[in-house]
């Protein structure tokens, strides 16, 4: 069962990643190693590249991207140590370790009511904008960026049918929280779970993931939830009934990197 439910959280993450810029007609390719969607905007958050085994053609896909920056997710295929080896030695290191997590929604357990906090699923532009203005001041590197892709990507996000539901948490009125829910399949992907930092400690974040497992668990008879946590956040999910499965390794690369360590990409290909 585990080595389906890791399957089924491999498949909800690339189906995360690609689905509104496949809407949107953006560059999204899939071969048996790699999985790569180029958005063509200059943000890590959208471009990434799934890598699924360690045969790929590391040169291929870093000039697929001309000096954009872009994240290589690695942990789908069962070579994830050795990928990440062959990527540490061109120099590319020092990644972001997620824990890929997994729920029976029926068997979450129950939380306190964050009772501050209203949750609201956007269905507009005007709450796809609250959205949008929790997370540039998340990443605000990144502000013009996060608004240019959700403003392109709103007719989709807006649409009944989306398989990808946003929401945002308020405070008196104010945005200060995310949440992105993925349907696929019966699986509910949790994802984009961010708080701003005047408003953490307060059980917003549980709150928001508590409330979309129960809508795609009532809605549309989800029965599993999945997610990738922090190692801090991990301890959160914990809490509610999440269990480890695996890890994901993601490095965020950037055009200065890729210049620096283009040599030692084409080295690493011949060996």
């Amino acid at each position: 069962m585990i080595n389906q439910i890791s399957d089924q959280l491999n498949a909800n993450i690339i189906g995360k990643l690609t689905y509104l810029p496949q809407c949107m007609g953006m560059k999204v390719s899939s071969t048996k190693d790699v999985i790569l969607v180029n958005t063509e905007i200059p943000c890590d958050m959208f471009n990434v590249a799934c890598l699924m085994n360690s045969a790929a053609d590391l040169k291929s896909i870093a000039n697929s991207f001309h000096n954009l920056p872009f994240a290589w997710w690695v942990g789908f295929g069962n070579d994830c140590a050795k990928y990440k080896q062959k990527l540490e030695k061109f120099g590319v290191k020092n990644p972001e370790i997620e824990s890929g997590m997994y729920a029976d929604i029926e068997k979450i357990s129950r939380i306190s009511d964050c009772k501050i906090l209203h949750i609201s699923q956007v269905t507009d532009l005007i709450s796809l904008r609250d959205f949008i203005e929790v997370y540039k001041q998340i990443i605000p590197t990144d502000e013009n960026s996060v608004e240019k892709f959700y403003l392109s990507s709103a007719p989709f996000i807006c649409e009944k049918q989306s398989l990808l539901k946003l929401f945002v948490g308020y405070v008196n009125h104010r945005p200060v929280a995310t949440g992105a829910l993925f349907l696929q399949e019966n699986i509910a992907g949790v994802w984009d779970i961010t708080t701003l930092s005047d408003f953490r400690n307060l059980g917003i974040a549980t709150n928001m993931t508590y409330h979309m497992l129960s809508y795609a668990h009532n809605l549309y008879n989800c029965k599993i939830g999945v997610l990738t946590a922090t190692k801090s956040g991990e301890k959160v999910y914990r809490k509610i009934g999440f269990r480890k499965i695996k890890e994901f390794f993601v490095f965020n690369i950037f055009p200065q990197k890729l210049h620096l360590t283009r040599k030692n990409i084409a080295t690493s290909n011949r060996e």
